[in-house]
Order: C-alpha cells, then structure tokens, then sequence
C-alpha cells in the first residue's frame, strides 16, 4: 500500500496546476506571434525601397584620397535600403578604389552609413607605373605625380615582401655612411642590384647576400677616401675579395679602368 501510495503522489508531482499550464501556453502563443510579426516586419523593411540609406559619412586620415569621390563611388553601388543593401559588395568596391588600403563599415539607424577609410602610405616605388606600402602591397595610382622621388623597387612577381625587407635593412646601415639607395632590384636571375644617388652600382650575386652587403658598407669608407677617386661599380661576388670599377675625372678623358682588390679583414 505505501508503495502505491508513493507512486501515486509521485505521478501527481508531474502535472502543473492548470492554471500554470494556461499561463505557460499563453506564454507560448504569445511568443510565436511576437516572432512571426517581427519576421513579416523585417522582411518589408529589408524590400530594396523601405528605409532609404540618405547619409554617407567619410572619416580617415587623408592625403591622396578625397571624400566626396568615396561618397559619389558610394552611391553608385548603393543598392537597397539599411536592411538590404549589400555591404559586403560595398566593400569591395570603395576597396578597389586607387589609394584605398583598408575600410570598415557600420550601419547607423535609420539611414546612414558611417565609414572608416583608411589610406595606402607609399613606401617606394615598385616598377614602372605601382607604388608598395611596408607590407608589401603593390597598388597603381593613375599617377605617380608627387612620388617619383621614392626609392625604386623591383623584382619578379611574388617577391615584393623580401624587396622591401632587403630595403629595410640595406636603408639603415646606407644612412650610417651618408649613403642614399635610389633603386633596388632583383632580377630574374635572382640576383640583387643596388644603385647609390650618387650613381654607384653594387652587386651583390644571389649568394650570402647578407654578408656581402655588410662587408660593403664595412670596406666603403676606405674606397671614397680620396675624393678625387670615387668607384662607379662594386661586385662583392668574390670570395675572398671585391671587384671595384673606378670613375675616372673628367679631365682625364680615358676610359674606366676594373681593379680587383684583395679583401682585408
């Protein structure tokens, strides 16, 4: 008898009062309309004409770009409304405009765009008709007007991170000894070129670039000691030494002259 009895108060302590269960399905009912209605409401405001987007604002730091050419591209590919217009094509669009290095963009209600632009800083030039940024990234300007004074980069496809690194390094130690690179290159070979603003040509091979390029910047004092004698080309492919081509006076009128000089260490 007490276990039926326990059974029984058991299987009672598993039912809501009913007016619990009233409330609970009221609750329910209620939920599932307040959804619904919210789903019918967004998918009329995201129709192409509901809630127009009417306000373009442009933030960033600028020097190349210009606002209202953004906004103007902006509007162009604009194509619904604050629900649904398309932001990812958006995007990239404002992202293949020349100087554009990176954008973000938050929608304000009811009807604005607020935008980050953030611009290409030039770190050199790359080739004939590009400029590079520090990260490697080749983007082409429709004029390179106000930059033609960068140091010159080039080099096969792909290699444009280890050409600014290689700059990077050469650049600080060239400083050290009043040197100014005015271009840089790799050639298809693999071979690295340097050329000096004072027109002094240096080559480097593929191998132990590094090391050639120290005893470089180390030996370079000792060549320009006497001003009146200044070397026009520098192969540091030797071993065990360097071959220097020196620039004769104009006085003189005879022809360079190439001299292998033994290292010394």
């Amino acid at each position: 008898m007490a276990s039926a009895s326990t059974r029984r108060r058991n299987t009672d302590s598993t039912q809501l009062p009913p007016r619990r269960w009233l409330a609970a399905v009221v609750g329910a009912t209620a939920l599932a309309a307040t959804t619904a209605l919210g789903v019918v409401a967004y998918r009329d405001l995201s129709q192409p004409g509901r809630l127009p987007l009417r306000v373009i604002q442009v933030t960033g730091d600028f020097r190349e770009l210009k606002p209202d050419e953004i906004q103007k591209t902006v509007v162009e590919v604009i194509d619904g409304g604050f629900f649904s217009c398309d932001m990812q094509k958006l995007r990239n669009r404002v992202l293949d405009m020349p100087w554009v290095a990176d954008v973000s963009i938050r929608r304000v209600w009811p009807d604005k765009l607020n935008m980050v632009v953030t611009e290409e800083v030039p770190l050199a030039r790359w080739g004939e008709d590009a400029l590079i940024n520090i990260g490697g990234g080749v983007f082409r300007p429709p004029s390179l007007d106000g930059h033609l004074g960068l140091v010159r980069l080039d080099g096969p496809a792909g290699s444009e991170q280890r050409v600014v690194e290689f700059l990077q390094t050469a650049a600080s130690a060239a400083d050290a000894r009043e040197l100014q690179i005015r271009e840089v290159r790799l050639d298809e070979r693999r071979h690295w070129w340097v050329r000096f603003d004072d027109g002094l040509t240096l080559s480097l091979g593929r191998e132990n670039v590094g090391y050639r390029l120290a005893q470089f910047f180390r030996v370079y004092p000792s060549l320009v000691a006497q001003p009146a004698r200044r070397p026009e080309r520098i192969d540091m492919r030797y071993a065990h030494g360097f071959a220097v081509r020196w620039r004769e006076p104009a006085a003189q009128g005879t022809a360079a002259h190439e001299v292998k000089m033994q290292e010394k260490v």
